[in-house]
């Protein structure tokens, strides 16, 4: 008995210390907080305006009429992919240089992401899709504006088959910013 009270003791006071560890770690370093935009707004990213100006959400069919030829990842025997098996988001931004200074955009940083899913986009369809490219690090002259498509890819790998099942129905967000504030624009979601 006297055991089992230890035990008990030392769960509690193991806990306790777990605990205050935690709270001690988010009052001193806070998430970020967050600003949500959605399609037709602008977002001041230093000297650019960057503005959500489309989203388009498919099956793997919009690849092969943007981009014939090209595989987004090969199936279990090596043959292409399923294309009920893929979702294809495209955000359409429009980026504008509205600063004087000779600061850069960095596209590298932007990503996307729904609930805990999170995916980089796809490098070499990014350069496909938008040839004008010739760096992620966009460095432009003042009034100098550029529409970008930013693609978003998964197949049903990254899910479970219950995830996988509502997929058209999740909202998906194309994060611009993560820190000290997390900014992103809310892409929705469905077929269509």
């Amino acid at each position: 008995m006297m055991r089992k009270i230890m035990s008990i003791m030392l769960l509690t006071i193991a806990l306790a210390g777990i605990g205050c560890r935690l709270y001690w770690l988010n009052a001193r370093y806070p998430g970020p907080e967050e600003q949500t935009y959605g399609l037709g707004e602008s977002v001041r990213l230093g000297s650019y305006t960057v503005t959500f100006s489309g989203w388009s959400w498919s099956d793997g069919e919009i690849l092969h009429e943007l981009c014939p030829g090209f595989r987004l990842l090969p199936d279990e025997n090596g043959q292409e992919y399923p294309i009920s098996r893929e979702r294809i988001g495209l955000a359409a931004l429009t980026i504008e240089k509205t600063g004087t200074d000779d600061g850069t955009l960095d596209l590298t940083s932007m990503a996307f992401e729904s609930g805990a899913w999170g995916n980089q986009f796809d490098m070499e369809l990014m350069y496909l899709l938008n040839p004008q490219l010739g760096t992620l690090r966009l460095q432009m002259e003042e009034g100098e504006s550029m529409e970008i498509l930013l693609p978003m890819t998964m197949t049903d790998q990254q899910f479970t088959r219950e995830q996988w099942k509502r997929i058209d129905d999740r909202t998906f967000y194309v994060v611009l910013d993560h820190y000290p504030q997390k900014t992103r624009f809310s892409c929705g979601g469905g077929i269509g």
